[in-house]
């Protein structure tokens, strides 16, 4: 009886230390920082085309134990699911057109997470509404 009395404390120590480093853990913890970000875009608006870069800031917030707020260059909010997060779609418009885009998953190796945007919508010039779509390529390395 002594031999299993010990034998059940260390099976049971064993467990508390293995599983210790994630307790108090939630999915939404690994996302939550500060990333550096370069984007490359690729757009259409009206009869001209091009690739645009950029580059900014990007701060995930933790909501809940799987939600998350982004502010910066991308301004959402998201849900985690294990090593990825899924971005709400994004609308704005105002007197100049509208513009909705959406991304597809997006997946956390290491500190980099990796994101593909896609806008639609029209965009005004000189008074004249022009289809515009994009395509984004976001790279966001945690930096904090």
């Amino acid at each position: 009886m002594k031999l299993f009395r010990t034998l059940y404390f260390l099976l049971a120590s064993f467990v508390l230390i293995s599983c210790s480093g994630s307790i108090g853990k939630d999915e939404a913890d690994e996302f939550v920082g500060t990333y550096s970000v370069n984007i490359t875009e690729y757009v259409t608006w009206g009869y001209d085309s091009g690739t645009l870069t950029d580059s900014g800031t990007l701060y995930i917030d933790k909501v809940s134990s799987n939600s998350v707020k982004t502010r910066g260059i991308i301004n959402t909010t998201g849900r985690i699911v294990g090593s990825f997060i899924y971005l709400d779609a994004i609308y704005s418009s105002d007197s100049s057109g509208y513009i909705n885009t959406t991304f597809s998953s997006a997946m956390l190796v290491g500190n980099t997470l990796t994101i593909t945007g896609n806008s639609t919508g029209q965009l005004k010039y000189n008074g004249t509404l022009y289809p515009y779509s994009s395509n984004q390529r976001i790279t966001a390395t945690k930096i904090q």
